[in-house]
């Protein structure tokens, strides 16, 4: 009966030791649980940039290969013209040329059979007919001959370019059905994750997105102004204090000899200093006058929704589509590809961006927006989203052109 008071304090010792202990544990398993969502949360919007990343360089290559099939679609039309051209011309030779071979025949002249001569000049090169033909043209002189063997070379080589082309472009319009099924299941798999992100962690998600390019566009600008500083701390102010340029010394000519080993003139003249000129600064373009144009017909497209390989006023766009079309709403023709409208048009400094520009992100070049001024650009930026005014990333920028 003793140990029940005993027994008793044991127990209150063990029970306040245990609360005590329990509520320093509470912190810890919340600061776990934090540490735990920020990296949940981490983890999904790397996922989600990696598969933005897939998306846009799936769209260069779609937007690459439409472009290469509407440029064979010209090529072909341009070779198919010039066989027919070189078929007609041969064809009036191989005439000819049967005309004299039948006429031989027929008055008893050098045996040489007409019927290879008689078939279609398409099949010009099948080398029973081709033998026959060179036959009647040498009968007929080195002229004859060397004319229907340029002819027939030429037609040879040319119908081969013909059927290259038509077989490129038959397996990039194949390509282009996988690609876009490709693009559609990616863009699936992004809106799919997006959503589910929504679901798990509601904006915490966008709001880690936001928080990254604001985190950026911070960087890039203490980062341009830091260059800034270096360039301005660097060049020479004109007022006191500031070094003199660097001149050169250029010697005068020496005076000419006397004939005894020394200068006439009394010696040699001062030298002469002189100041190199200054390099040329870089030959940048000037705005093109309809950059207006195109950042307004940008601006009409606020809204529309992001679409895989889409260049649909009012419906979709992918972000190539939407800088080829507010451009060639100015008049100006751009590909269907951010690469390829980067490479076709001239190149501007960074730091001297006008309305307009293009601003190109990624290495390689996966993304391109139209800029309009103040550090924002309008663009089509991804899978869920619309044609929309962002800031500027300048930190993922890699080139700025100048359509116009």
């Amino acid at each position: 009966m003793r140990s029940g008071p005993r027994l008793h304090v044991v127990l209150s010792v063990v029970l306040t030791v245990g609360l005590f202990l329990g509520g320093a544990g509470v912190p810890r398993v919340q600061a776990d649980a934090v540490d735990q969502q920020r990296q949940r949360v981490e983890q999904i919007a790397d996922d989600l940039d990696a598969l933005a990343n897939q998306i846009g360089v799936l769209d260069e290559k779609h937007a690459a290969a439409l472009d290469r099939v509407d440029e064979l679609t010209i090529e072909i039309q341009v070779s198919q013209a010039k066989v027919d051209a070189q078929r007609s011309q041969l064809g009036l030779l191989q005439g000819q040329l049967a005309s004299i071979a039948i006429d031989k025949f027929m008055n008893g002249g050098a045996s040489i059979g007409a019927t290879p001569l008689l078939g279609s000049a398409a099949t010009v090169t099948d080398e029973l007919q081709r033998t026959q033909l060179t036959r009647v043209a040498l009968d007929q002189g080195a002229g004859t001959s060397d004319e229907m063997e340029l002819l027939v070379q030429d037609l040879g080589a040319e119908t081969q370019a013909l059927e290259a082309r038509k077989t490129e472009q038959a397996n990039l319009l194949a390509s282009l059905e996988s690609q876009q099924q490709a693009g559609e299941a990616l863009t699936t798999q992004y809106e799919q994750q997006y959503a589910a992100a929504q679901v798990e962690l509601g904006n915490l998600v966008a709001e880690e997105q936001a928080r990254r390019a604001a985190e950026a566009v911070a960087k890039a600008q203490a980062r341009e102004a830091q260059n800034q500083a270096k360039a301005a701390a660097a060049t020479p102010s004109r007022g006191g204090g500031a070094a003199a340029p660097a001149t050169a010394v250029t010697p005068s000519a020496p005076a000419s000899d006397n004939g005894n080993g020394s200068s006439g003139g009394g010696g040699a003249s001062a030298p002469v200093v002189t100041t190199p000129d200054p390099p040329a600064p870089p030959s940048v373009p000037a705005p093109s006058s309809m950059s207006g144009i195109a950042v307004n017909a940008a601006s009409s497209q606020i809204g529309v929704p992001y679409k895989f390989a889409a260049e649909s006023p009012g419906v979709a766009f992918d972000c190539s589509g939407l800088t080829k079309y507010a451009w060639g709403k100015a008049g100006v023709y751009i590909p269907h590809q951010s690469s390829a409208q980067f490479a076709s048009t001239p190149h501007v400094p960074v730091d001297q961006v006008q309305p307009g520009d293009l601003i190109f992100y990624y290495a390689p070049i996966g993304h391109v927006g139209i800029y309009i001024g103040g550090g924002s650009l309008i663009h089509a930026p991804a899978p869920g989203k619309f044609v929309m005014v962002s800031v500027v990333n300048w930190n993922k920028v890699v080139g700025v052109s100048r359509p116009g």
